[in-house]
């Protein structure tokens, strides 16, 4: 059956490729928006997406997580399904985060929701429905400095909208950005928080106008008065001269409230991407340089069924490599560096292979010049990574980017992972994020191959939250798994109160000064290089659990799951490893390993134990407790470390008696 339903598919596909031909006049194949594809298939122009089942996820595992927590849900039940994510923390509580996905109830498109953590990502409240009123989707989630949260949307009539809550979502209006004439297609929004910028809290709304004055150009509007007004629309790409259409707009504001935005040009059409533009404001957005080609000879992933050029994924979903886009704003070493992302067939200048891999290219003059594109993830040429979105922390400028992966599973699947920065995009580690593989499947009941058009990323104060679309369930839905990435800023002055059942972990250069509260239930772990600081307004109540430590930053924290076992929750980076005379032998297997390997002790059962993983030349790089019962064996997944050689040390908590051993790590 499942044969014969993909001969169907081709055949669709087969049909759909001669449809777009002959109602070239009533379908412009540019426009990329969900609801548009949904109303030509009712329309009958096109087919629908197959009805078929998703084929079942493979659980990959999630013991001795070096970074993240268990996926979670965000809304589930019924006959909704959540896609296309956008993500943002509240700069003001990073225990605090928005989410807005393109929702579906049913066979009606309900546009794009709101979904709000108020611990950590544990839980999420919201519903299926349009925040405030139904819209077309595209959603771009931002919360300002002041505290208002803003989704930026594709209005009835294809025109650009926002809709507005200052009360973290409990209630929400909805403004008018845009109602000029032609489809207004493929949005995105950005508010300045910058602390230093003269135009702090503008927010900033951008699209491409299709059949409009500005047909087939990137327009942008600014609202100075929390998006209650807004400017009109100007046409910032008209320079870079594309011979087809811009695309996929991204808008980010640097530490002095410069306004950056990027974007795909199309110089043919159907096609991929060829090649990258930018523009610049430095008047909050009054005027724009004009626009030029940042990058003029990439090879994008652009596809969706029914194209006459070649799926460069083999995955079953359309897609593309609109660019994404961060600014460093942590007034550290990096301060005010651009960086720009995006899916490449092939390295970048060559585009030739098999290949498709994510790239980053970044800029410290505005825009001026830029570096040469660096490959993200760390797997060997051959697999294919697609679909990436870059965050930078405004507290410490740590860099992460998700993507869909398929470097550890068959051809038709992908896993969600993320890549992380720490130096400024010089390197970058990675590491599976989602606890499952699945094979992507366009949703049915909608059209044009969709299943999402981007992913989201988000951090802030070290705390990351990735949000990604899969069908695990049967059904298409957002999964987030947030995990902790912490930098190294000067000094750092806490205000923020930790909520009961949320964990806070910040450390600084020189000195944190603290005048919140950790309120029973929460736990917070304070370390700085030279004082710790509790002014008279700090409060750790009872059934809270506060340390402070006068100890050397290092960036990294990496959370306990210890049960009964106590102790700092940050690995002792940078200890060196020294042989122990009285130390047993450790059963490792297999060795040498691609990631995931087993620990055992012979003729004995695993309780509780803490596991230490040296290398040679760095020193202590993992440091954990584990509360086991009477187990034979222990996973470990090291699947984001460098190859080479690392010494396992394991000592069990209650006889303190230590075991070691070594493991190789290879692809």
């Amino acid at each position: 059956m499942k044969d014969l339903n993909r001969i169907c598919i081709a055949l669709i596909c087969m049909l759909f490729s001669v449809s777009l031909t002959a109602q070239e006049d009533r379908i412009d194949t540019k426009i990329d928006n969900w609801r548009y594809w949904k109303e030509r298939a009712e329309m009958g122009l096109i087919p629908f997406n197959p009805d078929d089942p998703a084929d079942p996820a493979t659980y990959v595992g999630d013991q001795n997580r070096m970074m993240d927590g268990p996926d979670v849900v965000l809304i589930s039940g019924g006959t909704t399904t959540q896609s296309e994510n956008s993500v943002f923390v509240d700069p003001n509580n990073n225990q605090t985060a928005l989410v807005s996905n393109n929702s579906t109830l049913g066979s009606s498109v309900q546009g794009t929701n709101a979904l709000f953590s108020f611990d950590g990502g544990a839980t999420w409240t919201g519903g299926t429905g349009g925040a405030g009123g139904n819209n077309s989707g595209d959603p771009a989630a931002a919360i300002s400095l002041g505290g208002t949260s803003y989704i930026g949307h594709i209005a009835p009539g294809f025109k650009q909208g926002v809709s507005i809550s200052n009360d973290n979502g409990v209630t929400w209006s909805v403004s008018s950005v845009s109602a000029a004439a032609g489809f207004l297609d493929k949005n995105h929004l950005w508010v300045d928080n910058s602390g230093a910028s003269s135009f702090q809290g503008n927010v900033y709304s951008a699209w491409t106008n299709f059949g409009g004055a500005n047909n087939n150009q990137i327009e942008i509007s600014r609202s100075t008065n929390n998006g209650t007004t807004w400017s009109a629309p100007l046409n910032i790409s008209g320079a870079v001269t594309a011979g087809s259409h811009n695309q996929g707009v991204n808008i980010q504001t640097g530490p002095n409230g410069e306004v950056y935005a990027v974007w795909a040009i199309y110089d043919s059409w159907p096609s991929r991407e060829n090649a990258i533009g930018f523009s610049v404001s430095t008047d909050g957005g009054v005027t724009y340089s004009p626009a030029t080609r940042i990058f003029n000879n990439i090879q994008g992933v652009r596809w969706q069924p029914g194209f006459p050029i070649a799926n460069p994924h083999g995955k079953n979903m359309r897609s593309n490599s609109f660019p994404g886009m961060a600014v460093d704003i942590s007034g550290g070493p990096n301060n005010g560096t651009i960086y720009v992302t995006w899916a490449n067939v092939g390295v970048p200048g060559v585009n030739t292979g098999s290949d498709v891999s994510i790239y980053v290219m970044s800029s410290t003059d505005s825009g001026a010049t830029w570096s040469t594109p660096l490959k993200v993830n760390t797997d060997p040429s051959g697999n294919i990574q697609y679909f990436p979105w870059i965050t930078c922390d405004p507290v410490n400028g740590n860099l992460s980017i998700i993507f869909y992966d398929d470097r550890n599973v068959g051809a038709t699947e992908v896993e969600a992972w993320v890549a992380d920065s720490t130096d400024g995009g010089l390197t970058w580690s990675d590491f599976r994020v989602s606890d499952v593989s699945f094979t992507p499947a366009p949703i049915p009941g909608l059209a044009g191959g969709y299943m999402g058009d981007y992913l989201g990323i988000s951090a802030n104060g070290g705390n990351v939250y990735p949000v990604w679309t899969d069908n695990r369930s049967g059904t298409v839905l957002t999964y987030t798994s947030p995990y902790t990435l912490a930098g190294c800023v000067n000094n750092l002055v806490i205000t923020t109160d930790v909520l009961s059942g949320s964990t806070d972990n910040q450390e600084a250069l020189n000195t944190i000064t603290a005048s919140n509260t950790v309120n029973s239930g929460a736990t917070a772990v304070y370390h700085a290089g030279d004082e710790v600081l509790l002014v008279d307004d700090f409060d750790a109540l009872n059934g809270s659990v506060f340390r402070a430590y006068i100890e050397a930053c290092t960036g990294v924290f990496t959370p306990l799951t210890d049960g009964d076992i106590t102790r700092a929750s940050k690995p002792r980076l940078n200890e060196h490893y020294e042989e122990d005379p009285k130390a047993m032998g450790l059963s490792i297997y297999p060795n040498p390993t691609h990631g995931v390997f087993n620990v055992g002790l012979d003729n004995a059962k695993l309780n509780a134990f803490e596991i230490e993983i040296y290398s040679i030349s760095r020193g202590l790089l993992y440091s954990n407790a584990f509360q086991q019962d009477g187990v034979d064996t222990f996973q470990i997944d090291i699947s984001n470390f460098p190859d080479g050689v690392y010494v396992v040390k394991l000592i069990t908590s209650d006889t303190q008696q230590i075991y070691t051993g070594k493991i190789i790590k290879d692809r």
